[in-house]
């Protein structure tokens, strides 16, 4: 009788110790890193919506500190802003917390004011190498104070001036706007573009526009001093490092940083001019009030203090344009750049920000 119990005992230890063997290889083939995490592991990645932590479109999960920056006009790791509830003038500065967007302070001006004072205007060929005939000579310009805009016009706050029928296609002759269902590049119309800036906007819709606000459209030497910070450089943040899709969205292997289209305002931080002001040398290039002429820059009204441009033409009548877009490439995004836009024109890359 013992010899059949110790006979039975043996038996079932080699049964169990061969199941746990297969276990563990069966454990090696579905799993390479057998480690085992803590209780509190994150998983590894979340897009959290809201503070809800949801599978993002392949089914991964990112950690409960990342926050979605939907609909922000400016994000930067942890800070976005976002239109200001109730005034389209400010904007409201939020952080991110455990997965939520929570408010921090109150809502803030959107806007900067440029203080008095002389800068050399043109492109200095020392410093850039080489300069289109329309950049030259350089030479000093006063401009009295003025305030402006520290974003492009968003596409959210533009669909207010057509909901307002401000900003309207009325008359024929002086069309405001294209829509995305004339281009699939139009920002205008999109749901999920309401945080990139307005493209796709004539000289006229930037005009209505920016009076609807009491302002106006910068002149073109408001617009290079804001871009130089009052200073000589090459592009809104300095002179180095040059233009790249690190501080611009510019053209670089395709548009707009390889997406094809702008991007929500204010994706490059590290682009801002000294006195915040963002997207000066990318995304849309941006009308001013001013006429082209290509030879302007040789007249003395180029040198007046708080210089409106040349007098309306009597034919070829082009409104002057600054700042890269994300269709062009480092020469577009330099400060000193020059381009000229029909007035009826609502091209794919043109936009625009106010100043008062």
């Amino acid at each position: 009788m013992k010899k059949t119990i110790l006979l039975l005992f043996i038996l079932l230890s080699f049964m169990l110790t061969a199941c746990g063997s297969e276990d563990h290889e069966e454990a090696d083939l579905n799993d390479s890193d057998n480690t085992e995490e803590p209780d509190d592991a994150i998983p590894d990645a979340a897009v959290v919506d809201n503070g809800r932590e949801t599978p993002d479109e392949d089914g991964v999960q990112e950690p409960e500190s990342f926050c979605y920056s939907g609909g922000a006009l400016l994000y930067e790791g942890g800070t976005q802003f976002k239109v200001c509830p109730g005034d389209n003038e400010k904007f409201q500065k939020q952080i991110c917390k455990n997965g939520k967007w929570v408010d921090d302070g109150g809502c803030v001006a959107g806007s900067v004011e440029i203080p008095a004072g002389s800068f050399k205007m043109g492109c200095n060929k020392d410093m850039e190498g080489s300069c289109s005939e329309d950049t030259v000579p350089i030479h000093d310009v006063s401009l009295s104070v003025y305030v402006m805009d520290k974003f492009e016009v968003p596409v959210e706050l533009f669909e207010l001036c057509i909901a307002e029928n401000v900003c309207t296609n009325d008359n024929a002759d002086e069309p405001h706007y294209r829509t995305s269902s004339e281009s699939d590049r139009c920002n205008i119309g999109k749901p999920d573009r309401k945080n990139h800036p307005a493209n796709c906007v004539t000289w006229h819709g930037a005009k209505a526009y920016c009076e609807w606000l009491g302002k106006r459209l910068p002149t073109e030497a408001e617009w290079e001093n804001a871009a130089k910070s009052g200073k000589v450089q090459i592009y809104p943040w300095g002179n180095t490092p040059a233009a790249s899709c690190d501080n611009t969205v510019m053209l670089e292997n395709a548009g707009g940083c390889g997406s094809k289209i702008t991007l929500p305002i204010g994706s490059k931080p590290s682009g801002a001019s000294e006195q915040g002001i963002y997207d000066l040398s990318g995304n849309v290039a941006e009308y001013t009030g001013d006429w082209y002429e290509k030879k302007f820059y040789s007249t003395e009204e180029a040198s007046k203090a708080d210089t409106q441009g040349p007098a309306e033409p009597e034919k070829d009548k082009y409104k002057v344009i600054r700042g890269g877009s994300y269709i062009y490439g480092e020469s577009h995004a330099r400060s000193s750049y020059r381009g000229s836009a029909k007035l009826d024109d609502p091209a794919i890359d043109f936009g625009f920000r106010c100043v008062k």
